[in-house]
């Protein structure tokens, strides 16, 4: 007579193998297993009976421990598969009772190097974003998968940011993903990606619960981007797509290539959630992070979907089930056209008011609230460059990059609004 179908799960710890050893005290185990954006983890929940958690066993943060997901006789009789969760470092210790028990989470970006503790401010100049990995990873003393375009980057600071929040938003500047798995970092282009044939089909009757939104808000239809030629010094605006849903991006360039890429990026980040599906159902091997999935059976929700999180949850007597977020592939808009448009150049004004500069302020964002256009922010600068750049010097840059590095405290002169006489363009 066959075994009836379970899950269970393979763990070592500080490299030494404990699954005898918690055998019968496992209450859950979660997986999450995340496509980009931030590192996957686990959750393993015991029941400490004999206090071991609480004395010889007690657990440290910074700790190794690695897992597997084993699956027997799952779909039918002899079909057995498991799931390497990776390599993963302590960093939160939990004890409740009674009856007593132990709750260990651990994440994969390793804690205990400078990757995601140490703020760095470095100047990266004339290099790629792969070389940047590179030198990262390396200082992390981790290896790094790069599966993407070369990307050229003139010129990027590091301003007072770990390495591992840095490398995040390089990654999604460019509409690359990235990840930390198995003491490796993982980058990606998503786009690829969500071409990719889907894993396997997901019906109505799969699930235990699923849920299906198709939203306009927070989602664009075109984007827009300010862009200043290095060489002739002329601002330009790129614009990706059209429509009456524009959004509008302050981020430097440096060429009409540059500012694409960040242009894009930015827009089809904003529009993943366009349409998004989750889901529970039975575990399933072929359900990770980054595949793509096709739903079918619902009507209007039917469709090919890109996994953005998978958690994987094994309870003790043996069960198992996956929740996952997607959302549907199709979304992007890689191949707009480009509208390049010299803007005229701008004189320095008079002003009518004063504005004190808060954290997160923009000279792009300041202009829309006080000028009714951020495409005004180049007037402000010109209004009071001198203050920007001596506060920039004062901060250890070497200039404002025309106005992109703004600090807290400063105060701005407003030129007039149009109309008002107090404005000249030429």
């Amino acid at each position: 007579m066959s075994r009836a179908r379970r899950a269970f799960i393979d763990v070592d710890y500080e490299h030494v193998n404990i699954t005898n050893n918690i055998e019968g005290s496992v209450k859950t185990l979660s997986y999450t297993d995340v496509a980009s954006g931030e590192s996957d983890s686990i959750s393993l929940s015991l029941q400490d009976r004999e206090r071991n958690w609480m004395n010889s066993w007690v657990p440290q943060k910074g700790d190794h421990i690695s897992v597997n997901l084993m699956f027997h006789d799952w779909d039918v009789e002899n079909d057995s598969w498991s799931i390497y969760c990776g390599s993963f470092e302590v960093d939160d210790i939990s004890m409740s009772g009674p009856p007593p028990s132990c709750t260990i989470g651990a994440v994969s970006i390793p804690r205990s190097t400078a990757f995601n503790e140490e703020e760095r401010t470095k100047n990266w100049e004339e290099i790629t974003v792969q070389e940047i990995a590179m030198e990262i990873a390396s200082r992390a003393g981790i290896s790094l998968h790069y599966e993407a375009e070369e990307i050229p980057v003139k010129s990027m600071e590091q301003d007072k940011q770990t390495d591992c929040k840095f490398l995040y938003a390089v990654c999604e500047k460019f509409g690359l993903a990235m990840k930390v798995f198995a003491e490796r970092i993982v980058i990606f282009d998503e786009a690829v990606y969500e071409l990719a044939v889907p894993v396997m089909d997901l019906k109505y009757e799969d699930f235990t619960s699923y849920s299906y939104k198709s939203t306009l808000e927070g989602t664009y239809t075109g984007a827009k981007i300010s862009y200043s030629d290095p060489v002739t010094g002329e601002d330009h605006i790129v614009e990706i797509g059209g429509g009456d849903r524009i959004k509008e991006i302050n981020e430097e360039a440096d060429s009409v290539t540059d500012a694409q890429k960040k242009a894009i990026a930015a827009l089809n980040n904003a529009n993943k959630k366009d349409t998004t599906f989750s889901g529970t159902i039975k575990a399933k091997k072929e359900l990770v992070a980054s595949n793509c999935v096709r739903i079918s059976g619902f009507g209007v929700p039917d469709g090919i979907y890109y996994l953005d999180k998978v958690v994987t949850k094994i309870s003790g007597n043996g069960a198992s089930q996956q929740s996952f977020e997607a959302h549907r592939v199709g979304y992007r808009l890689d191949n707009a056209k480009i509208l390049l448009d010299a803007q005229p150049a701008v004189t320095k004004a008079g002003s009518v008011g004063e504005y004190t500069v808060k954290k997160g302020d923009t000279l792009w964002k300041i202009a829309g609230q006080t000028l009714g256009s951020p495409l005004r922010y180049a007037e402000i600068y010109e209004l009071n460059k001198d203050v920007i750049e001596e506060a920039a010097l004062g901060r250890g840059k070497k200039n404002s990059s025309n106005g992109h590095w703004i600090f807290q405290g400063t105060v701005l002169k407003i030129p007039a609004a149009k109309g008002s006489g107090g404005d000249v363009k030429q």
